[in-house]
């Protein structure tokens, strides 16, 4: 259980930066940013990033988890590390689009405080 603890402490250490920014980013969208149009797509874009951050980091834990209470070997594990594999990957992409919606809805904040 050791080894668990100090594999899950190691995981959240590489998540806590991205995880913070999201925090932080919402946080600010919400309390200081006026209500022009794009401002629910930033939110909706950091809320999206701030999703995927935490369901890769429950994968992470949940793949640790297998790893430190398997027996036997991890041979008869490959067909569900294919699938975390996966998954992480679909995290990125939606952590991406996320991103793009962040930068999207400040682009039309930015074009709609500019028109007065």
């Amino acid at each position: 259980m050791d080894g668990f603890l100090t594999q899950l402490l190691t995981m959240l250490g590489y998540q806590l930066p991205e995880l913070l920014a999201c925090v932080a980013g919402l946080t600010m969208l919400w309390m200081w940013a006026p209500a022009v149009p794009g401002r629910a797509l930033a939110l909706a874009g950091t809320g999206m990033i701030l999703g995927a951050a935490l369901l890769r980091l429950a994968m992470s834990v949940g793949q640790a988890w297998m790893i430190h209470t398997a027996e036997g070997g991890y041979s008869g594990m490959t067909g569900t590390f294919a699938l975390f594999s996966a998954g992480g990957m679909l995290l990125g992409v939606l952590s991406s689009a996320g991103l793009v919606m962040l930068v999207w809805g400040a682009c039309k904040a930015m074009q709609a405080t500019a028109r007065g």
